[in-house]
């Protein structure tokens, strides 16, 4: 018997027109989920995903896409039947699927999303973005040193805003740079701009600044791990136990980036160090040794690394 496909959104549905009777008559099959099969005999109804309710597909979900998605759950950006996840690899989809609490998507469901997240390594992406190209999205992307407009020529989309969240995004205190396309619309850039300040604070800067931002935001939380280990270090030397010099340290830098929330570096720094007394000694002793060129070396180093990993990818 023939069979006729409805094109039209939200879901496409199946009919059967049966020769038998004076008008056509409809059968409801049954509802599909993004993966294409059919739902299982008593699945929940909330299992089922409408390919138009997906808002948000995330590609990969590594460890800053995840960090994203659960800010956008917790604060209530989307709701988890509004978010897909999408990778290649079927087991790693049903397992990414599970410990979100989303759906995982196909092909088409994926094609279908409104806006989509890059969440991938940038050596992966020439394979990825043949997977995830379509002309009518917009896509925000993670990776660090592919650049807005070559993305969009491999995804065949200028609706492009790059983002560069940190490790803080994990905890809800990231520092992310935003910088998006001309061709990206005012809707595009508020949900991007919703979406990282459920993780943190957002900073909106041109993209030739992202080497830059990405030396001091994405690379610093390393170097000032490197610092609290020093300190602690200088605690056992003094005489305190490892476990106790730790946790100094981070106690430490825990207030002193609290205090630096209403006080300037320098005057945090003369607040401590009073005449003659011990922290100014120190502070001596960290000039004599070069620890602020050192930093700042380190800044400017990272930052021309991002500048190359950029240019290897162009």
């Amino acid at each position: 018997m023939p069979v006729a496909y409805l094109r039209g959104r939200p879901r496409p549905a199946r009919i059967e027109w049966r020769r038998d009777a004076p008008q056509p008559q409809l059968r409801a099959l049954p509802r599909r989920r993004p993966t294409g099969r059919p739902l299982p005999p008593g699945a929940r109804p909330e299992a089922e995903r409408a390919v138009s309710a997906v808002r948000l597909a995330i590609v990969g979900a590594g460890k800053m896409g995840g960090a994203v998605l659960l800010g956008a759950l917790r604060a209530n950006v989307l709701a988890a039947e509004e978010i897909g996840i999408y990778h290649p690899d079927p087991e790693r989809l049903a397992s990414l699927s599970e410990r979100y609490g989303v759906a995982g998507l196909d092909d088409d469901a994926l094609h279908h999303a409104e806006r989509v997240l890059l969440s991938v390594k940038p050596q992966s992406f020439d394979s990825v973005a043949p997977l995830v190209a379509q002309r009518n999205a917009s896509f925000i992307s993670l990776m660090a040193g592919v650049t807005a407009r070559t993305i969009a020529r491999r995804v065949g989309s200028q609706r492009v805003i790059r983002a560069m969240p940190n490790l803080g995004a994990s905890i809800g205190v990231s520092a992310t740079a935003l910088a998006a396309l001309p061709e990206a619309t005012p809707e595009d850039v508020t949900m991007a701009r919703t979406l990282f300040r459920a993780v943190g604070r957002v900073y909106e800067v041109r993209e030739a600044l992202f080497d830059a931002f990405t030396g001091l935001a994405g690379s610093g939380p390393a170097f000032v791990a490197v610092v609290a280990e020093a300190l602690a270090d200088g605690g056992v030397r003094s005489g305190l136990d490892r476990a106790t010099s730790q946790d100094l340290a981070r106690q430490v830098l825990l207030a002193a980036s609290q205090l630096l929330e209403a006080k300037s570096p320098a005057e945090l720094k003369d607040e401590v160090a009073s005449a003659g007394g011990t922290a100014i000694a120190g502070v001596r002793t960290l000039e004599r040794h070069r620890l602020r060129f050192a930093l700042i070396d380190a800044v400017e180093q990272a930052a021309e690394r991002a500048a190359e990993l950029s240019r290897e990818d162009a």
